[in-house]
């Protein structure tokens, strides 16, 4: 998985919960993948992306070096890459952002994961790549940061990411108490920005986050009806501490 130029990503979301009532629900997402040192690239600057959306809101290289440091990632990074959903109108959601950090080389070193709720809460996930070369990335940590009203803050994840030049695709599956919960699938097709963007996904990307904001509360009211109960904490949670291993 090396750095790709400032890049649009067409792909879907899936979620399907098998407890305690069966649920499936999809959605189209366009996402980004950029250098976050690249404000001045011409194309880059085209998604409408900010550094201040992300992490500490200030320093974006420190912060993910920092979370890396937490997983044993102690070499010097250099190009480090973001995917994620740009601002528009104003509004920003990103249920998950991933960070890409490379070596000077080239070579990933490291993965971290930004995971954001409803609460204006982030919990981060941060892992070493300990081969570069794999085509397929695995990584396995609890959960400890609330995110749907319907888990508790609780259980076990695990990741599956898989990128080249051409296709994206990460699952997430949740256990709980040695049961599988549900699991969460994005796939896409990756397209050089300058390239794919053209009057459909323009319009497209600009509505991009309050559709998906839509979709998800939409669903929300689908499981509330079939009877899910709501877990607390309703309100808060923020954590943008260092992932605690």
């Amino acid at each position: 998985m090396t750095p790709l130029p400032t890049s649009l990503l067409d792909g879907q979301v899936g979620h399907t919960r098998f407890t305690p009532r069966h649920h499936s629900l999809r959605y189209p997402l366009l996402s980004v993948l950029l250098d976050i040192d690249g404000e001045h690239d011409a194309a880059q600057a085209q998604t409408g992306w900010s550094a201040h959306d992300h992490g500490d809101g200030v320093d974006l290289r420190s912060w993910v070096t920092k979370q890396l440091q937490h997983a044993d990632v102690d070499v010097s990074l250099g190009r480090i890459q973001v995917l994620t959903s740009p601002r528009q109108f104003g509004l920003v959601f990103n249920p998950l952002s991933v960070f890409f950090a490379h070596d000077s080389d080239g070579v990933l070193r490291g993965i971290v994961f930004e995971v954001s709720n409803f609460h204006a809460g982030r919990g981060i996930y941060a892992f070493a790549v300990k081969d570069p070369d794999a085509t397929v990335l695995r990584f396995d940590c609890r959960k400890d940061f609330f995110v749907s009203p319907f888990n508790p803050v609780e259980g076990h994840y695990t990741f599956k990411l898989e990128r080249d030049e051409t296709r994206y695709r990460i699952g997430i599956s949740y256990e709980r108490d040695g049961e599988r919960v549900m699991t969460a699938v994005h796939s896409a097709q990756i397209e050089t920005f300058s390239r794919a963007l053209n009057r459909r996904r323009q319009i497209a990307l600009a509505l991009n986050t309050p559709v998906t904001v839509a979709a998800i509360l939409f669903e929300a009211l689908k499981l509330r009806l079939k009877g899910l109960k709501l877990n607390a904490p309703r309100r808060g949670t923020v954590d943008t501490q260092p992932w605690r291993s």
